[in-house]
């Protein structure tokens, strides 16, 4: 069941950058979200153990990382810091560990 959470990340993501304006909607990249939404639930129908305490802590968890992959591709793009993929994680890492 948690890998198939996990494949809302795509989803989350993309509706996090389309809200800061990073992205943009379309007909095709809605239908693909429609698609993965049809395919997950589709395979998690009829899942017997599903425990509602479980279920909440992944997708605040998944809304966490897509929030800062959302933030991390800000920094990247823009706000005067002009930095490349591995200074990016230099700089967030230890920020990380606290």
């Amino acid at each position: 069941f948690l890998q198939f959470m996990k494949e809302a990340n795509v989803i989350i993501a993309f509706l996090i950058s389309c809200a800061a304006g990073l992205q943009e909607m379309s007909g095709v990249r809605l239908g693909i979200l429609v698609w993965i939404i049809l395919g997950s639930a589709m395979a998690v129908s009829g899942e017997v153990h599903f425990v509602l305490h479980g279920f909440l802590f992944q997708a605040v968890s998944q809304l966490a990382e897509c929030m800062r992959v959302v933030m991390g591709e800000v920094v990247l793009k823009g706000g005067g810091l002009n930095l490349d993929p591995l200074s990016y994680t230099l700089l967030i890492a230890p920020a990380c560990l606290g």
